[in-house]
């Protein structure tokens, strides 16, 4: 019995001990996690196809300026009772066959241009056929163009340009993104920056109360110190402990953010950061940080190619109030070949056999229309007017009001990021003296504790004081890492606001785009 308590102690022990071993870790600068996050995170995956779409979209609009060619095929073979002396044969039967090209583009000013290429072939049993078979060809050219609605650039090609704004407003939208994240990425690492130093402080503070603890009790076993100066001692401790614990505590919630942010929940490691912040003072300068600004960031492009899309719509439903006036014009040619017959009937005025010249094959009746030996040509106007145009002048009014909201979106925008641009240069020179305060603060707070330590060993100062001491420069380095760590978040957030983080980070904004990949 004795043995098998043993064991089981001893199993206990070494279950104990392997839990306590310390988890693997990697150490990871903030330049690593930027590049992990770029490459791991869902939202920005699904948000780098949006500007593909649009591309696909853009094209697809742009295809109305592809010429399209289409092919016809016809065969058919009749057989009809005679009933006339002049059907030439008792069942009357006749065989004809045709193939059309016709090719269709669309032109740049609202018109339509098709040209067609008719080709037929035509035989029968009819005595009074003076060509059998028969070759017909003939090229036609057919333009429709409109002259006041529906005529021009914009009229044509308003799909394109809005789908190309949308394309571009996907891409900045995207850059936007991007922007976001690696900030979002930076603010996640510095706080855990912050909570492993926060936690070596709080371990250092604890080992400071611990020591002078021990040294209490040394101090009362000789008879030197009151044991309530241990009580003190063991309290203080406890409370250092207590906020050790809770130091542990913010490392963990932060260190899961991160893993969050980098989609990498499963890996085992436990994520150290290799990187300090620093203090590296910045100039800022209002007017250069405000034009760059407005030059770079990528919610006021967007808000400017919404301002152009809105202009197009209304030059395009202005244009539709306009009367519709369309010029049709036509010119085509024909040729006829085949095989003259002799008739039984020639009802011919000048009693010849019209046959004339006429006879060969497809070819002849091809080169007949590419000579252009007979020239025909038709034109026309026509003009619609509708009697009350509500519904236009109602697209024309809304067009224009949207127009009228794009403007202020942009000029709240522009407020916006003046707004913003002030804010950060107050926040960089606030943290920047923030950080000098509390530099002095720590350096102030550390030579008072040696000096206290100093006055104590000496039996001139208390441990009350001493104690309160440790935890006011404890406190003081925590305020400086703070405030350290808030003035890099300073700096981040001054790249986030003026749209240049990629060029901060040295990255290629083309690298994101699924086309150039």
């Amino acid at each position: 019995m004795k043995k098998t308590v043993a064991i089981s102690m001893m199993l206990l022990v070494l279950g104990l001990t392997g839990l306590a071993q310390d988890p693997p870790t990697r150490s990871l600068t903030l330049a690593d996690v930027i590049e992990q996050t770029l490459k791991n995170n869902l939202d920005l995956q699904i948000e780098m196809s949006n500007p593909e779409i649009a591309r696909a979209l853009k094209n697809k609009s742009q295809s109305i300026f592809i010429p399209t060619l289409s092919v016809n095929y016809n065969r058919t073979s009749t057989s009809t009772p005679s009933s006339s002396i002049f059907t030439g044969a008792d069942i009357e039967k006749a065989d004809a066959g045709s193939l059309n090209f016709t090719l269709s583009q669309r032109l740049l000013l609202g018109g339509n241009l098709d040209i067609t290429l008719d080709n037929s072939r035509s035989s029968t049993n009819s005595r009074f056929t003076q060509i059998n078979p028969r070759y017909n060809s003939q090229m036609r050219f057919n333009l429709t163009q409109p002259l006041l609605k529906d005529f021009g650039l914009t009229a044509t090609k308003r799909n394109i340009y809005l789908a190309r704004n949308n394309q571009g407003r996907s891409i900045f939208a995207l850059k936007q993104q991007v922007i976001d994240l690696i900030y979002q990425t930076e603010e996640a690492y510095w706080n855990l920056v912050y909570s492993h130093q926060n936690m070596a402080v709080k371990e250092k503070s604890l080992q400071l109360a611990k020591d002078l603890l021990k040294q209490n009790e040394i101090q009362v076993k000789v008879g030197v110190s009151a044991p309530m100066d241990i009580l003190t001692a063991q309290a203080e401790v406890a409370a250092r402990e207590s906020e050790t614990l809770q130091a542990r505590s913010q490392i963990q919630t932060y260190e899961e953010n991160l893993r969050r942010i980098l989609n990498i929940s499963q890996m085992p490691e436990a994520i150290v950061p290799q990187d300090q912040p620093l203090f590296n003072p910045v100039q800022a300068d209002l007017n250069d940080f405000l034009q760059t600004a407005l030059e770079k960031r990528p919610d006021i492009e967007q808000v400017r190619l919404d301002l152009k899309s809105k202009n197009i719509d209304v030059r395009y439903y202005r244009n539709q109030l306009l009367p519709d006036l369309q010029l049709t014009a036509s010119y085509y040619t024909k040729g006829l070949s085949g095989t003259p017959q002799d008739v039984d009937i020639i009802l011919i005025a000048d009693g010849g056999n019209g046959a004339g010249a006429i006879g060969g094959n497809l070819s002849d009746a091809l080169r007949d229309v590419l000579k252009s030996l007979y020239k025909n040509y038709a034109i026309g106007l026509q003009l619609s007017i509708p009697v009350v145009n509500t519904s236009g002048r109602a697209d024309l009014v809304q067009a224009r009001l949207n127009l009228e909201q794009s403007m202020l979106t942009l000029k709240k925008t522009e407020s916006t990021i003046y707004s913003e641009v002030k804010q950060i240069i107050m926040d960089l020179e606030t943290n920047a003296k923030i950080v000098e305060a509390n530099r002095i603060s720590r350096e102030l707070a550390d030579q008072k504790l040696a000096a206290e330590q100093k006055k104590l060993s000496v039996g001139l100062s208390t441990n009350y004081l001493v104690l309160q001491y440790q935890r006011d420069f404890a406190n003081a380095q925590i305020a400086e890492l703070k405030s350290l760590i808030d003035y890099n978040l300073a700096l981040s957030r001054v790249d986030r606001v003026l749209g240049t983080t990629l060029e901060k980070h040295h990255l290629e904004f083309a690298d994101f785009l699924a086309g150039n990949k």
